[in-house]
């Protein structure tokens, strides 16, 4: 029998990497996030970035002394009372500001808040994948997440970067210490280093970046029989490579010596006695978990009275119980029972266990039910929780779709899913527009929270801003003393009204109730400085107050200028006021005042005109002006 030739076997046809079929599902996730928040570009500096990015010298210049510095001190340099220790966060402004270019544009920072989001999302997306096993759960789960409104703070908030970061760095390594649990080698090494470099970044981010050795091992119990304990030392190892991270961490913030100081209107559960303050805390994780079902009425702040103290006796006293007292048994029995469900259904839906625990593990740094944190509620703690929440949607709708077979109510089921998303996302681009500044920001908070003191004080600052709004910024003040009478910035900002007026005496006597109020308040130190110095013969008090101001606040280059120029009126204390002057301009070099008072002060010593000139050409330079220019050629003629 004549055999056949062998057959030549074909040429391979190539075929697409396995990463393509998830490559498309991510580019459309992109896409509808960046139609989200494709206002959020036009919002400014507002809240916190001032403080944070406009007014921190650090991130100004990149060079070795502010790297230097950012990790080695706290995160709010002007502010040592916060107890916050975040220098990757503080670095990635740095990256903005100096090395990209950015400045005072928010346009920049707005774009990598939304990049480091959208990563965010891709990497939801490959957790939902890795806890569901199916894509579309997993897009389910990043789509319904990251077009949701309620992460609206922490992403066009620009300060918001900080849940931002840490948010990356524990998805990161929860994400690598799945692959290590499946690893071996080379590759499981691989994955170790990873994991550590992500506890770094989300532990240096934020102080919740602690939450990743927890997540860890919620994991690894749920899915226990992916793996074996066996050898011990494999299973140890992968929690091993997370104690120099967490070592490091500690031991620097530890050499910083901060101390928290939390003022009682951001957050009066501080005053409260200690199972009072938890019930409140409860009442909070009650208002979370409706935002994130009706998310209608958000909010940027929730400082007092926003949320009330919880009082024991009136949830005893039916039917005069009010409905805010109600709240929080109510939410007690509400959690103590979905926890009960999870565990009880871990076996069975182990996807809805995870996710229950991954809730109340992110939020715990801060529900203040462990420690008392510098705010009672903020709608970007709940940047990493949502994603527990939204993995709970999830697992519902697969639950549900798997046990309704019909092909019919399966497509009802994805396509309501998909109109939750567009709805999400509406409602995240109609919310961004309250950001755009700071009278549209507070106007709404107040909208919201009618009785938060701190939103009426920020509502008046901004229209102070606003050429004939004197009079609704003064109500505002008088609205936020009504609300909190022993609020010293209240007292503080009407001082400053009262002071433009023309009313110096009554201005002293607010400005004194603030410092009676928070004697560690440099503003009110300065501001009564600054009062003081225009009344005849209160010079030395001026200077005393403003002294003060500086020893609060050494590193800010406005109350050392303020303190020069009284120093300058006073015989005889011409050097002090250089020294000070000096010190503002090292502080400052791009503040045309400081360099003019310099200028002023030097024309005054002899042998120093030159100098004196240098310092005016500098303030001229920065901020032209004709007078300028005048005393530069009378200068320049005396030379």
């Amino acid at each position: 029998m004549k055999k056949k030739p062998a057959r030549t076997p074909k040429a391979a046809i190539p075929t697409r990497p396995s990463w393509w079929p998830h490559l498309w599902k991510l580019a459309l996730l992109w896409a509808f996030v960046l139609a989200a928040y494709s206002n959020s570009f036009d919002a400014g500096f507002v809240y916190d970035n001032e403080s944070a990015i406009l007014e921190d010298a650090r991130v100004h210049q990149a060079n070795l002394h502010n790297a230097h510095r950012i990790l080695t001190e706290g995160y709010w340099v002007s502010q040592p009372t916060t107890d916050l220790y975040r220098p990757v966060t503080t670095l990635s402004y740095l990256l903005n500001y100096a090395i990209l270019g950015n400045g005072t544009n928010p346009a920049g920072y707005h774009w990598v808040n939304l990049v480091l989001h959208a990563a965010n999302v891709s990497l939801v997306y490959a957790l939902g994948i890795s806890i569901f096993g199916v894509p579309a759960l997993g897009l389910a789960l990043a789509a319904i997440w990251g077009l949701h409104p309620l992460l609206t703070e922490g992403v066009t908030n620009i300060v918001g970067r900080a849940d931002l970061l840490a948010a990356l760095g524990v998805l990161m390594g929860l994400l690598c210490h799945i692959r290590a649990t499946a690893g071996a080698g080379w590759r499981k090494a691989g994955w170790l280093i990873a994991l550590a470099l992500s506890q770094t970044i989300a532990l240096f981010s934020k102080e919740n970046g602690v939450v990743l050795p927890a997540l860890m091992l919620t994991y690894d119990l749920i899915w226990s029989e992916h793996f074996s304990w066996r050898p011990v030392w494999r299973r140890i190892l992968s929690y091993a490579v997370l104690a120099l991270p967490l070592i490091a961490f500690f031991v620097l913030r530890s050499q910083l010596h901060m101390h928290l100081e939390v003022p009682f209107h951001k957050n009066p559960l501080v005053g409260a006695a200690f199972w009072p303050a938890r019930m409140t805390a409860l009442k909070v994780i009650g208002r979370f978990l409706w935002l994130f079902i009706w998310p209608a009425r958000l909010s940027a702040d929730y400082s007092y009275n926003s949320v009330p103290l919880f009082q024991w006796p009136r949830v005893f006293q039916w039917p005069l119980a009010r409905w805010e007292d109600l709240q929080a048994p109510i939410v007690l029995a509400l959690c103590v029972a979905g926890i009960a469900l999870a565990l009880r259904l871990r076996r069975e839906n182990k996807p809805l266990c995870f996710f229950v625990v991954f809730f109340f593990i992110a939020l715990a740094p801060t529900s203040n039910l462990f420690i008392l944190i510098g705010s009672a509620m903020s709608e970007r703690f709940m940047y990493l929780p949502a994603i527990g929440l939204t993995g709970c949607v999830v697992a519902l709708i697969c639950a549900l779709s798997r046990r309704y077979s019909q092909q019919v109510l399966r497509k009802y089921l994805w396509a309501a899913a998909g109109l939750v998303c567009l709805a999400l996302g509406a409602r995240t681009y109609a919310r961004n527009f309250d950001w755009h500044d700071e009278a549209t920001l507070w106007t709404a908070v107040t909208e919201v929270n009618p009785d938060d003191a701190l939103a009426h004080v920020n509502l008046g600052n901004a229209l102070l801003e606003i050429p004939g709004r004197m009079p609704d910024a003064l109500s505002e003040y008088q609205r936020a003393l009504r609300i909190y009478p022993n609020y010293a910035d209240a007292h503080n900002n009407l001082g400053a009204i009262l002071l433009e007026s023309g009313h110096t005496t009554e201005a002293v006597a607010e400005y004194r109730a603030a410092v009676r109020l928070d004697p560690d308040y440099p503003d009110a130190h300065s501001n009564l400085g600054s009062a003081l110095s225009r009344i005849p013969g209160r010079l030395p008090e001026a200077t005393a107050e403003l002294e003060t101001a500086v020893r609060l606040d050494p590193e800010n280059a406005r109350r050392r200028a303020a303190l020069g120029s009284v120093l300058l009126q006073i015989p005889g204390r011409l050097p002090e006021a250089i020294v000070q002057l000096e010190t503002a301009v090292r502080i400052d070099p791009d503040d045309a005042g400081s360099h003019y008072q310099l200028g002023i002060a030097l024309s005054h010593m002899p042998g120093r005109l030159p100098e004196a000139i240098q310092e005016i050409e500098a303030a001229a330079r920065i901020r032209p002006d004709p007078q300028l220019e005048e005393l530069l050629n009378r200068l320049r003629k005396a030379q």
